[in-house]
């Protein structure tokens, strides 16, 4: 996944999250969904911190970031 895909699904995971909040029954099950929520949104923040890196890993983290600009996807 992308960065943006990190994110939008972050997005997707929080709303069924809070969804479930509000039903006596969904409490545990909202937990997980926001957990879930909470490790997209880190690996989005991850990758669009990486985006901006310079120096010797920064090809490594534009291929993690799957932007594109890296050695892996043949740019160079």
């Amino acid at each position: 996944m992308t960065g943006p895909e990190h994110y939008r699904r972050a997005e997707e995971l929080a709303a069924e999250a809070h969804r479930l909040l509000g039903r006596e029954d969904g409490q545990a099950t909202a937990g997980v969904w926001a957990a879930a929520a909470q490790a997209h949104a880190v690996l989005a923040l991850a990758a669009a911190t990486a985006v901006g890196a310079s120096g010797a890993d920064s090809r490594a983290w534009a291929d993690a970031a799957g932007t594109g600009f890296g050695s892996a996807r043949g740019d160079h």
